[in-house]
């Protein structure tokens, strides 16, 4: 039964490529036989994440989105006094927590710039420059997420490292950004077309995106099992939650002033 179920399911993935290839123009063979080869392997990978041993929600709460994005913000000054590393914590529970599950399930689209989850589309960039000031990030949305993924990245950065990736084996990849990196949320652009937030928590990478490839939505994956992440060769990966100078102007209400250099 389950032999025959993946052989249907690569069938149906076969198809599913094709038809994704030929609204694409056919463009960037490689790419995406990367992601189809990802998904195929995927398919024959039956394990599954348990979120809660991550300590990962994926489901919002019951209390209307503008109300958790009031509480957010205010929640934010309580820890203007607290030491920046306590403060970092809390932006990345508020984030991935409270904010980001509202927006799981919410439709990709090139062009998507919704600012309420769950109606309408949004685009990778806007998915991250919306969430971001929905905390209390102020940054304007529009032109954050109108900037290449490395100018998103410079400009999350504000000055500060980023930190660049770069290889053809996914393997080595996922190890260099693990070994780069420490526990909490940070910013990914992938290549010249793609972002979102990667987490590290308990030694595991996920990645947060806008996903422009099954489920073509919202999602949140294990970095080394998502097909869009695995299919680059370029990361620029900015620390948020562990960056004194990010979280010292999340907490003063600092500009981030968007870096727009070609």
């Amino acid at each position: 039964m389950r032999t025959a179920f993946v052989l249907l399911s690569f069938v149906l993935l076969g198809l599913a490529s094709f038809v994704f290839l030929k609204k694409n123009g056919g463009s960037r063979p490689e790419f995406y036989a990367k992601v189809i080869a990802k998904q195929a392997e995927n398919l024959l990978d039956s394990d599954t994440v348990n979120w809660a041993d991550f300590d990962i929600k994926r489901q919002p709460s019951a209390t209307p989105y503008p109300q958790v994005c009031r509480e957010a913000k205010n929640e934010k000054r309580l820890f203007a006094s607290q030491n920046v590393g306590e403060a970092g914590k809390a932006f990345e529970s508020l984030l991935l927590d409270k904010i980001i599950p509202y927006w799981y399930g919410t439709e990709w689209d090139f062009n998507g710039h919704t600012d309420t989850p769950g109606q309408g589309t949004v685009a990778c960039g806007y998915f991250v420059s919306t969430t971001l000031q929905h905390l209390g990030v102020n940054v304007n949305r529009y032109q954050l997420a109108q900037q290449t993924p490395q100018n998103e990245a410079k400009s999350l950065a504000d000055g500060g490292a980023v930190i660049e990736i770069s290889g053809e084996k996914t393997a080595e990849n996922l190890a260099n950004i693990k070994a780069a990196i420490g526990e909490g949320i940070c910013f990914v652009g992938l290549g010249r077309s793609h972002v979102g937030f990667l987490i590290k928590r308990k030694d595991e990478l996920f990645f947060a995106h806008s996903s422009y490839f099954e489920p073509r939505a919202v999602t949140i994956e294990l970095a080394a099992k998502s097909p869009v992440f695995c299919a680059y060769d370029k990361y620029y990966i900015v620390e948020l939650s562990n960056s004194e100078s990010f979280v010292k102007n999340w907490l003063k209400n600092e500009k981030i002033e968007v870096i727009n250099n070609q």
